[in-house]
């Protein structure tokens, strides 16, 4: 091995030291410095114990060393001896991504200059990223007319027309989505359910509670319906229900309508079990009519603003007649340029069409004069129940043709207003006696 150094000492040991063994030069110039600096007895004497000392411990460490990291070591230089193609690799993958820079730049480009912020694909994606985050709440707008048609089903008025509500409300905060105006519109058909529904309950037996509580669920159902459309369904319906009980007597009315000779026996069972019905319902009618709207409708008023007088209804010749609210109400419903009247008007009205039709074909079939004046007396009595509601008749009969069969001092006309004439005296008595005790 040969080396050039300005190092004279080194110059000189060259040559005896082996080519293999050769330290880095750092390492031989301090050694050497160190040298230099023994006196020459230590050089011979000592230096070599040293140096056997030193490579012993060294020797000791790298076998250390080895049994401790052999496993790092191997794994290092299996790393360390692919490490060449590895880098390979990687320098050919660069290169291939530098080539490709250019297109991905290109269709970067493209891509800017297409989808805008505005563009109709970004829109779509934002309408359906919308749609996706607010669908549990379109699921549950979805499901109200299932939930509608459910609780009109269990007859859940109450929250039937909660849900009604809401849906009116959703229509009219988004007038413009094709979703609610679906929604609304399915409901808007289940509300002609609810409102049969209700009308149904009006037209079967019924307790004033129940009925209170149906007609406040009526007038929520119809809106903002005028108020005398309420109050004529509410009629309406129970005169249906009036007139089914009354149907229940069709066996007695055709026996009393085949009945030829026998005194009216037929005629008169028929006529007091229709007495007993019209009675109770009609008093039962008027009385729920009252307690559910207090208020009557607006008196019939001419155009200036003033309450048009009231007619007074004539009778004829030689009887009396007493007035009425019944004759009163349908005096008005002839005014011209007048209001309208209250419904319960024009119902009373036709309850004593009712009476006055089915008085006019059977009361003439009655012989027994007892018997008529009993019949006439249930008369007085359906009348003065509807009295106590503002609704007698009683007067008003007198003056009608064809209700009393016969004129004159035995005809049947002058019993009724004998049958009128007791029960006033007795009236009277009973106020008196009444007076008496308090």
């Amino acid at each position: 091995m040969t080396a050039t150094t300005d190092d004279p000492l080194l110059e000189l040991l060259l040559p005896h030291i082996p080519a293999s063994a050769v330290p880095s030069p750092e390492t031989t110039n301090s050694y050497l410095s160190r040298l230099t600096s023994l006196p020459l007895s230590t050089i011979l004497t000592t230096e070599p114990s040293s140096l056997a000392t030193t490579h012993h411990t060294l020797s000791l460490s790298l076998q250390s060393l080895a049994s401790r990291n052999h496993k790092a070591i191997i794994t290092s230089s299996s790393h360390l001896s692919t490490l060449p193609a590895t880098l390979s690799t990687l320098s050919t993958s660069l290169q291939h991504l530098e080539s490709a820079l250019p297109s991905l730049t290109t269709s970067l480009h493209t891509f800017t200059s297409t989808y805008t912020r505005d563009s109709p694909p970004l829109h779509t994606r934002h309408q359906n990223a919308l749609l996706h985050s607010n669908l549990d709440r379109l699921l549950d707008i979805l499901q109200l007319p299932s939930l509608l048609q459910s609780l009109i089903a269990a007859q859940n008025y109450p929250s039937a027309l909660d849900t009604l509500s809401h849906v009116r409300r959703l229509q009219t905060l988004y007038p413009t989505s094709p979703v609610v105006t679906s929604v609304h519109t399915s409901c808007e058909a289940l509300q002609r359910s609810l409102t049969s529904s209700l009308i149904g309950t009006l037209r079967a037996p019924l307790k004033l509670p129940v009925a209170m509580k149906t007609v406040g669920f009526l007038r929520r159902t119809v809106g903002a319906a005028d108020e005398r459309d309420v109050r004529g369904v509410f009629l309406a319906c129970r005169h249906a229900h009036l007139l089914g009980l009354l149907a229940a007597l069709e066996p007695l009315r055709e026996l009393a309508d085949e009945e030829v000779a026998g005194g009216g026996v037929q005629a008169e069972r028929y006529l007091k079990r229709w007495l007993e019905v019209f009675r109770e319902q009609s008093f039962g009618v008027q009385g729920m009519y009252r307690s559910i709207f207090p208020g009557s409708m607006s008196p019939a008023t001419s155009a200036g603003g003033t309450a048009t007088p009231t007619p007074t209804t004539t009778t004829r010749p030689g009887h009396s007649r007493t007035s009425s609210s019944l004759s009163t109400a349908l005096a008005d419903d002839d005014v011209d340029g007048g209001g309208m009247p209250d419904p319960v008007a024009a119902y009373e009205a036709r309850l004593v069409e009712m009476l006055v039709d089915v008085l006019r074909r059977y009361l003439g079939k009655v012989l027994d004069k007892g018997v008529r004046e009993s019949l006439l007396t249930q008369v007085m009595y359906a009348s003065g129940s509807l009295g106590r509601l503002g609704g007698e008749f009683a007067g008003v009969l007198v003056g009608i043709e064809g209700v009393f069969e016969g004129e004159g001092e035995d005809g049947a006309e002058v019993e009724y207003v004998a049958v009128v004439e007791r029960q006033k005296v007795l009236a009277g008595r009973l106020e008196a006696t009444m007076a008496t005790g308090r």
